[in-house]
């Protein structure tokens, strides 16, 4: 439960601050598949002399010093502090241009200031309308926040320096749910099962029943026949390329050296399988983008 504690900002009066009579806004922050909410609102004071919230505005800013702006939008209602209205929550939306600028700078958990802007009445000789201010910084955990953002395709923050624009694209998202049996892979180690898995995503682009399998840029012709004949192969390359690195390394062993009478794997370790994961998605994602256009 986070509690910010909330101060009379009128160049008139001072009223509250000298009674000690702060209003108090508490709310808990729940992360709800792609959105953010504010649950469990309450604005409260100690004297019992709030009668009505006329107006409040809550923002959420960047607590980094490189970061001058909003964080997303918080839609406030004053519907919440109504116990009849059934209304009880606040929809914090944040997109991938605001996730981005974040993972930029953010280094483990995230922390964020929210700002509260209020206009309330207030009983005391009489009826007083008196703006209130107040800030307090919130903190989602990493695990968190990487489980958050994984709906909008992300997975680590090796893919930040990718435009927004990618990262929010439906064939990047198509792409990364394609994967993540590989990632899985990945995340508990298991290096030639990712590459394996990887492989089979980008076989399942393409005819299993012609010839030469991936690995060969001729059975990339139908897929890429209505382009350009130079592009088409570069493309062609690219796929068969990769598909080669992951069938090779991946797949099969060493086809020259034996210990004990058995063939061995190819050396690859986290960082090579990791690397090849992220060329993987890109591939992918192009492959997806190929086959959504034709």
């Amino acid at each position: 439960m986070y509690t910010i504690n909330l101060v009379e900002s009128s160049i008139h009066s001072n009223y509250l601050n000298n009674n000690n009579s702060r209003i108090k806004l508490e709310f808990d922050l729940r992360i709800y598949e792609d959105t953010i909410q504010f649950v469990n609102i309450s604005l409260t004071d100690q004297f019992s002399r709030l009668q009505n919230v006329l107006d409040i505005q809550v923002s959420a800013k960047s607590s980094y010093s490189v970061i001058k702006k909003t964080v997303g939008q918080i839609q406030t209602s004053l519907w919440v502090f109504n116990q009849n209205s059934g209304h009880n929550r606040w929809d914090w939306i944040i997109d991938s241009n605001d996730i981005s600028t974040l993972e930029g700078v953010r280094n483990g958990d995230l922390e964020l200031d929210i700002e509260v802007k209020a206009i309330v009445e207030i009983t005391e000789n009489g009826s007083k309308m008196i703006p209130i201010i107040g800030r307090e910084r919130v903190r989602f955990s990493e695990t968190d926040w990487i489980s958050f953002i994984r709906h909008f395709g992300y997975s680590t923050k090796y893919g930040l320096s990718l435009p927004p624009s990618l990262l929010n694209d439906k064939n990047w998202i198509e792409a990364y749910d394609s994967l993540n049996d590989a990632r899985e892979h990945i995340q508990r180690g298991k290096t030639y099962d990712a590459l394996r898995q990887c492989l089979s995503v980008i076989e399942s682009y393409i005819d299993t029943d012609k010839r030469g399998g991936p690995y060969s840029e001729r059975v990339w012709e139908e897929l890429l026949h209505d382009i350009t004949p130079q592009k088409k192969d570069g493309i062609a390359g690219l796929f068969a390329g990769v598909a080669t690195y992951l069938n090779k390394v991946g797949h099969h062993r060493n086809s020259r050296q034996k210990v004990n009478g058995n063939l061995e794997t190819i050396p690859l370790d986290q960082y090579e399988a990791e690397l090849l994961l992220g060329i993987s998605q890109l591939v992918v994602t192009y492959l997806e983008r190929l086959r959504t256009d034709k």
